[in-house]
């Protein structure tokens, strides 16, 4: 379980997404393509030091420049392919998958994940489980996931919503609370609703 003061340095869509790669990104073999890495913020989670690629380098990390629409690789590079809350910056999602289907080795993995409802940061799209579904349609396998829940998308606005505050006694005391509305987010997944979800990993064989 997430120790509770997780969500509040975090949100609990980034919460529920972490939870999803603590268990799937381990069970990668082989070499690993992340795109759109940021700080390498999972590479503890891979077997092999995965090359990141990014739009924003980091040298000092050693993150080069790449974009998901003209990846600068050959057919086939890689076993795996790691791309965390990118595609929705993305104006040419079909470019992006194709671009990562050329690039992936046969039978290889994608792991990949986007926000749905989630509060806008300056991205342009939101994706769908049945649209992922079309989008992935050239992959041997796909699975999609839910992130989250009715109850973690509640919290996720209340969360925002309560950092906002300038009066800081009040601000502390509601993030109290919330700390204690956060201990009920292991019932809230005994619901068999999947209509609401703050977004979707997509698990996806090549």
């Amino acid at each position: 379980m997430i120790f509770p003061l997780n969500y509040i340095k975090k949100s609990p869509h980034r919460n529920c997404l972490e939870k999803h790669l603590q268990k799937e990104l381990p069970k990668l073999d082989g070499s690993v393509l992340d795109i759109g890495s940021g700080g390498r913020r999972y590479d503890f989670l891979l077997k092999e030091k995965p090359k990141a690629i990014d739009t924003k380098p980091n040298e000092a990390i050693d993150i080069k420049f790449g974009d998901v629409n003209s990846l600068q690789y050959d057919e086939s590079s890689f076993d795996n392919i790691l791309c965390v809350e990118v595609l929705e910056y993305v104006k040419t999602p079909q470019k992006a998958v194709e671009e990562i289907l050329r690039v992936l080795k046969p039978k290889g993995t994608l792991i990949l994940s986007v926000p749905f409802m989630y509060k806008a940061h300056e991205d342009f799209l939101r994706f769908t489980r049945d649209y992922l579904k079309e989008l992935f349609i050239g992959f041997s396998s796909l699975e999609v996931l839910e992130i989250g829940n009715f109850y973690t998308i509640i919290l996720d606005v209340l969360r925002g919503k309560i950092a906002k505050l300038k009066f800081k006694p009040l601000k502390w005391l509601l993030y109290l609370l919330y700390i204690v509305l956060v201990l009920f987010i292991p019932l809230s997944r005994l619901s068999k609703d999947k209509v609401y979800a703050s977004g979707y990993l997509v698990i996806a064989k090549k």
